[in-house]
């Protein structure tokens, strides 16, 4: 099984990721406003400061999309039920279905510049996802989700950095192939002993 990153909704791979981001990057205020405070600091190193706010950018994309379902599962009254009704029990399953469900996600980090102790920049990367699943099927045990056995996704998203947009992207993930979790995710009650 693998792990799919967000950036491949967008990009082939990490490397075009953090270059995309770094290009779009080098046009913002955001980029002038980090040199100019980096004052008398050689121009080179003032760029290479930019190019690395954009490859710590780009690393934050390569969040799995995993990441998304493990922080929404709890808002999904069927799978939260499932797991009330499974705590405790290590075995009681549920198999729930999500025949087909919308799910949009704004998230907005951010990667602050300093210099010494003090705060020069705050450059924000905005990601915008539309998902759709369909023929979801989410497998829980013992008050927690373990695993999706079946269903795929499509990501529809749109990136920007420093208030400028980098680009759009769509991908359909098989979720039971493309999608793994760290351990399970605990909705309700406490590890059965």
């Amino acid at each position: 099984m693998t792990t799919t990153p967000i950036s491949a909704v967008f990009f082939a791979g990490p490397d075009s990721t953090a270059r995309a981001l770094t290009e779009t990057l080098r046009e913002t205020g955001s980029a002038a406003e980090i040199r100019d405070h980096l004052g008398r600091t050689a121009g080179l190193t003032r760029d290479a400061v930019v190019d690395e706010v954009g490859s710590v950018a780009g690393e934050i994309l390569e969040m799995s999309v995993g990441t998304i379902f493990e922080r929404s599962w709890s808002k999904y009254a069927a799978l939260v039920q499932a797991a009330e009704e499974t705590a405790g029990d290590p075995d009681a399953v549920r198999l729930i279905g999500l025949v087909a469900h919308e799910v949009a996600v704004d998230y907005e980090p951010r990667v602050e510049v300093y210099l010494g102790n003090n705060r020069v920049a705050t450059v924000t990367v905005r990601l915008e996802l539309g998902l759709t699943l369909r023929g979801v099927l989410v497998h829980v045990r013992d008050g927690c989700v373990t695993g999706i056995r079946a269903g795929d996704c499509t990501i529809k998203g749109a990136l920007a950095i420093a208030g400028r947009p980098v680009t759009t992207g769509e991908k359909t993930l098989n979720l039971a192939r493309d999608i793994t979790f760290a351990g399970p995710i605990r909705l309700a009650g406490e590890a059965a002993a």
